[in-house]
């Protein structure tokens, strides 16, 4: 099966987007809490957005996940197409698919980042 160059620019541009999309989310969670949200609460829960930012979605996790990826959809796409536009567009694909995988769990990672210091604050964390 060839893959089309014009299907494969498709998929990499709607990936992009997606992962854009993504770049502030998770840092932004407010978990729900046992308890008042008073003056207090929305400080530390500021403070708290703010130290899950830290948390970058181009960190080293996810450089590795979108190079192995690379190299995984590189191999089959020359497997596949015999031909190095197929190498070229297997190694953009699974690039694009591995960076997504980290980007995902770096988004859990915010996220976890997020109830953690509020509980670490003394809020009592339910979800």
């Amino acid at each position: 099966m060839r893959i089309q160059r014009s299907n494969a620019i498709m998929v990499i541009a709607c990936g992009s987007l997606v992962l854009g999309g993504c770049a502030n989310t998770a840092s932004g969670y407010r978990p729900i809490v046992d308890g008042y949200e008073d003056e207090a609460y929305h400080a530390d829960l500021a403070d708290c957005q703010a130290l899950a930012k830290t948390k970058r979605y181009d960190n080293g996790d996810t450089k590795t996940s979108a190079l192995a990826g690379a190299v995984v959809g590189g191999a089959v796409g020359a497997i596949e197409d015999d031909s190095v536009e197929g190498a070229i567009v297997g190694a953009l694909l699974g690039g694009l698919i591995g960076g997504a995988s980290g980007a995902a769990d770096t988004r859990t990672d915010r996220k976890d980042i997020v109830i953690r210091c509020m509980s670490g604050r003394g809020h009592a964390v339910v979800g």
